[in-house]
């Protein structure tokens, strides 16, 4: 399986910043994309996220548009993801063996408002995304 779901508390909806105001921030995304967008979470959230995760030093929010490429994450092994706004009925996070395969060897569609530590070192995608797709990542 590429992901777990971890039991842990929602994170208190006064810390997460609206949509439009992330929007605002610096994308530090490093790749060529303009349906994907990562940005620094605020101190406030940064804070509450660091006394969860203890070993991790990224907390990040991100936006997501439009399916993305087949892909694997640089620098990193495994994301763990909160997602805030699921991007639409029917998103979903397929896994495969390879970068030309056609038929994922896993998927998994994840609610909203739930901790997620999912295989990011492994050729992955999400798809069908009708709306903003919202997250805050971890690593």
């Amino acid at each position: 399986m590429n992901y777990v779901k971890l039991d842990l508390p929602k994170i208190p909806k006064d810390l997460i910043l609206p949509l439009n105001e992330v929007l605002e921030l610096e994308n530090i995304f490093g790749g060529k994309s303009k349906n994907y967008t990562i940005h620094e979470c605020q101190p406030e959230l940064r804070e509450y996220l660091q006394k969860l995760f203890p070993d991790c030093t990224k907390f990040r929010y991100q936006t997501l548009t439009k399916d993305i490429p087949i892909h694997v994450d640089r620098g990193r092994e495994f994301a763990i993801n909160y997602i805030i706004n699921t991007g639409g009925d029917n998103v979903e996070t397929c896994w495969y063996k390879e970068k030309t395969s056609q038929n994922p060897i896993d998927t998994a569609i994840f609610p909203k408002e739930e901790w997620y530590k999912l295989s990011v070192d492994t050729h992955h995608t999400v798809r069908n995304i009708t709306d903003w797709r919202f997250a805050i990542t971890v690593c």
